[in-house]
């Protein structure tokens, strides 16, 4: 699934115990993938032959685009800043 298309699920998240991780580089097209329960640590997992860098836990990510307006690559993009700058 790409980073995108999981942003735009957000809704549907299970619960807070889950972790985004994505494949490098960092862009709403990289795949990625849910992680639950989230790991202890923010290591690389390898999940089908893919390497899937720690991105950010899932409720920080609800909290970070919930009040964005805009596009979903709006969301998107201000989501990975925030992944690299801020969290």
């Amino acid at each position: 699934m790409r980073l995108i298309e999981l942003i735009a699920e957000a809704s549907g998240w299970a619960n807070d115990i889950t972790t985004i991780y994505v494949e490098q580089p960092w862009s709403c097209e990289a795949n990625a993938i849910l992680v639950s329960p989230a790991p202890d640590t923010t290591d690389p997992v390898k999940r089908d032959g893919r390497h899937y860098e720690y991105f950010i836990e899932t409720f920080i990510a609800r909290d970070v685009i919930e009040g964005l307006i805009g596009s979903i690559e709006e969301r998107c993009q201000r989501l990975i800043s925030y992944a690299q700058n801020e969290a």
